[in-house]
């Protein structure tokens, strides 16, 4: 389901060196728009979503940034970008998501849920619990 210009909407997913992004954020998303707009992409936003360590070792690296990106671009352009992504150093992995169809509000949404969970949920538990009644600890197991 391309659009009349002939482009689909894209959620990609880059995994950069984390010596990039923490030394300075804005060239770290740099890098990934920049390959975008590079090869005919119009990028409809970007930000930096996280850096933790990595399950595993990619490139010698232990650390990584993750870096969200939304953009159009023509489907025929992709390969050229992937192709891109694996000769670029500084980005250990990609992943790149058709999301023609689903509004952006929607799927960016989900990564704006406040932290620390739902306080609705704690409230509920709470006033559930009887004052009354006694909690104990289980016998120890012989």
């Amino acid at each position: 389901m391309a659009s009349e210009s002939g482009q689909s909407l894209y959620e990609g997913l880059f995994i950069v060196d984390s010596a990039l992004a923490g030394k300075d954020t804005d060239s770290a998303i740099e890098l990934c728009t920049g390959l975008l707009t590079k090869h005919g992409g119009t990028v409809i936003r970007a930000e930096l979503w996280a850096e933790q360590r990595l399950a595993y070792e990619v490139r010698k690296n232990k650390r990584g940034a993750y870096i969200l990106v939304a953009f159009k671009v023509d489907t025929l352009k992709m390969q050229e970008i992937e192709l891109e992504c694996r000769l670029t150093e500084r980005i250990l992995r990609y992943l790149f998501v058709n999301r023609d169809g689903v509004p952006i509000e929607k799927w960016f949404k989900r990564y704006e849920a406040p932290r620390g969970g739902r306080k609705e949920a704690d409230v509920d538990v709470e006033a559930d619990v009887d004052a009354d009644v006694d909690v104990k600890t289980p016998a120890a197991v012989e």
